[in-house]
């Protein structure tokens, strides 16, 4: 479309302008602006590819944070049910997380990190 109009205006200015060196130095000058005009824009462009990737990384932080809180909050209530959950931090990033009681499983694998966690009961069984 820019470049229909682009030539549009460079044809008018052939129609209408008599002069050689009228015509030379006018269609320069159109050619210099429509080329300051499309730098400028690129600048924008870029500006604007930045500022958008900035804000897709910010999301995807706070999404995570968001999987996180929700996963304490939801786990905590969960918690207040009289259920067998076990409190669990990851040594890894630190997440703190819940899991149903089982004498049985040795590992888990972290919710947020996704690393194995080696789970040690102690000697929970002893007690029950």
């Amino acid at each position: 479309m820019l470049n229909n109009k682009f030539k549009e205006v460079i044809r008018n200015l052939e129609e209408n302008i008599d002069n050689e060196k009228d015509l030379i130095y006018a269609k320069s000058q159109v050619t210099e602006l429509t080329m300051g005009y499309l730098e400028e824009l690129e600048k924008i462009e870029n500006l604007y590819k930045q500022k958008v990737a900035m804000c897709e990384h910010r999301l995807d932080g706070l999404e995570v944070q968001m999987q996180r809180l929700d996963n304490e909050v939801f786990q905590e209530e969960e918690l207040d049910d009289d259920t067998d959950l076990e409190p669990i931090k990851c040594p890894y990033c630190n997440a703190n997380f819940f899991i149903e009681f089982d004498s049985t499983k040795k590992e888990i694998k972290c919710p947020d990190c996704k690393n194995m966690i080696e789970l040690d009961w102690g000697n929970f069984e002893d007690d029950m």
